[in-house]
């Protein structure tokens, strides 16, 4: 049996995850608060457009840890991004959904007026300097060689500290707290806006770093393509609700939907290309049939994208 497929599927499956397992585990904490941000793309726009910008700007003087202080950079876009989302969602009560959708139209705009100006709008030039990868394994079929990135690792522990943080820590019980039942969380004597903006940032720094993914490790440079961008943006929310808002299943659908997203890879240049529009489809049908299961069983944070005002 010829295993080259499953080894190359495993491979491209597991880089394609990455974005999505980290976004949708920002997403995950931001929605157990009772916030529904569908302006996920624009944060992670603006988190790989940061971390382009400063792994670029900072290549020549600081080296190797360019791309670190650049993900760093795009983690705190996120957060101030999200914290005016939240601000507009919490204290002005505009609608969630067209604060999302007014996210997702300021990044659009920003990255391609910046890059107009400062760049070009092909892209930034390439960095010098990506995220160092934890391993390197090679002799994989097809002479590939396989970088591991740090990313990857993120991917794996990340779920398990968000159960953590939700199950065992105070603000993580306060902010499920705020989600299900916000009357009841301000009569304990909590603050409602105040825990769901706090949520919020967080989220907004993992949807920033699966972001910055695309610009320190899978591509060094920004390029505003929103068909390829937009797909692991909504995949990760769609991977919050099929998986539940668990943080274990949500990464069971980032795994599932990645490898969708590979298999393009893998089969490119095999079948004619008349067919291989199906296979581009994968990612597509693979999320409507998990979203089609998994609302047999749905259970969302009982206040989820619900108006909360003060008493």
């Amino acid at each position: 049996m010829d295993l080259a497929p499953l080894v190359l599927l495993a491979i491209f499956g597991l880089q394609k995850a990455i974005p999505i397992a980290i976004a949708a585990d920002g997403e995950l904490i931001t929605e157990k608060s009772g916030i529904l941000n569908i302006g996920i793309w624009g944060v992670m726009a603006l988190g790989a457009f940061t971390a382009a910008v400063v792994n670029y700007q900072l290549g020549s003087s600081a080296g190797a840890s360019a791309p670190y202080i650049a993900l760093v950079a795009a983690m705190l876009t996120g957060v101030v991004v999200n914290l005016i989302f939240a601000m507009f969602a919490t204290k002005i009560h505009v609608d969630q959904v067209i604060a999302g959708i007014g996210i997702n139209i300021f990044a659009l705009g920003l990255t391609e007026t910046l890059l107009d100006k400062y760049y070009t709008l092909d892209g930034t030039p390439l960095a010098r300097y990506t995220v160092a990868p934890l391993v390197t394994i090679g002799g994989l079929p097809y002479g590939l060689t396989i970088s591991v990135s740090p990313l990857m690792a993120v991917m794996f522990v990340l779920p398990v500290v968000v159960f953590l943080f939700l199950a065992r820590t105070t603000l993580g019980l306060h902010i499920k707290a705020v989600g299900e039942n916000p009357r009841a969380a301000e009569a304990a004597g909590l603050d409602v806006a105040k825990t769901r903006m706090i949520a919020t940032g967080i989220g907004g720094a993992l949807l920033a770093m699966g972001g910055a993914y695309f610009t320190i490790d899978f591509n060094p440079n920004f390029t505003p393509d929103i068909s390829s961008s937009v797909i692991p943006a909504f995949i990760a929310l769609s991977a919050v609700i099929a998986g539940g808002w668990k943080p274990g299943l949500v990464l069971g659908m980032s795994l599932i939907f990645g490898a969708s997203t590979g298999v393009q890879y893998v089969v490119q240049g095999t079948l004619p290309t008349s067919y291989f529009f199906l296979v581009q489809m994968l990612p597509y049908l693979a999320t409507v049939a998990a979203l089609s299961v998994a609302s047999k069983r749905l259970r969302p944070p009982a206040a989820l994208a619900v108006p909360y005002t003060k008493e």
